[in-house]
């Protein structure tokens, strides 16, 4: 696997690779969208949202494991004397970069916000509606009471994904208007100054990416055309 190091011209730093940003904001489109199509009604497009956010979902666990420093889980989810070291640390440091990445506690907020739509997709898969007809492809594996559970508590629970994505953005809110740290513009653009005196992330290659995803949606598209019914 390749790896490169950003250079650090005009204090600039690479922080988010391209994978990593094409995936946040895919996800947030894609959140929007099976939202809509819930309160809309149009069921068979839910479903086929739901499908690439379990292609997400999956290519993201993998670059977490194989893919760029800022990205892997190993390096931003982090034990409890870490977290309370961060929130106990002086805003001296505000606006200025000390470390790359996810800080200890906004790294545990991406392990429960991918927690909480795992979650999601997984009972979408299993939920039965009310008449039996508009059910997830697995409903079949599961009885009627189970199934039932399964669609009330997937409406629940995207409740509770929204109440994550509200503490999301006060987070966001919070470092731009008190920190003076713009977390949203590096998302974007992928790098933000500030950079000297911090050793540069480890950016995996595109290429790598590429495969990764075209493997977590092929393995969802043959998950679904092996078990899957109403397809």
């Amino acid at each position: 696997m390749a790896f490169w190091q950003a250079g650090q011209a005009d204090d600039r730093m690479r922080i988010w690779d391209a994978p990593i940003r094409l995936f946040h904001w895919s996800l947030v489109a894609l959140l929007g969208a099976a939202w809509w199509s819930a309160e809309q009604g149009e069921l068979g497009w839910h479903r086929i949202i739901g499908y690439a956010i379990l292609a997400l979902l999956i290519f993201r666990i993998a670059w977490g494991l194989f893919g760029s420093s800022t990205a892997r889980f190993g390096n931003f989810v982090r034990g409890p004397a870490a977290i309370i070291s961060h929130i106990r640390r002086s805003d001296r440091g505000a606006g200025r970069l000390s470390s790359v990445g996810h800080n200890p506690l906004g790294g545990w907020s991406v392990v429960a916000m991918l927690l909480a739509l795992a979650t999601q997709v997984a009972l979408g898969l299993f939920a039965v509606d009310i008449d039996g007809i508009e059910s997830g492809p697995l409903s079949y594996l599961v009885s009627f009471e189970t199934g039932r559970w399964a669609a009330e508590t997937h409406h629940l629970l995207f409740n509770i994904l929204l109440g994550l994505v509200a503490l999301h953005l006060l987070a966001i809110a919070y470092y731009l208007l008190v920190r003076r740290d713009n977390l949203v513009a590096p998302m974007i653009r992928g790098w933000r100054r500030g950079g000297s005196g911090v050793d540069a992330p480890l950016l995996a290659s595109n290429r790598l990416a590429f495969g990764l995803f075209a493997a977590s949606a092929l393995t969802v598209w043959l998950a679904l055309k092996l078990f899957g019914q109403g397809l």
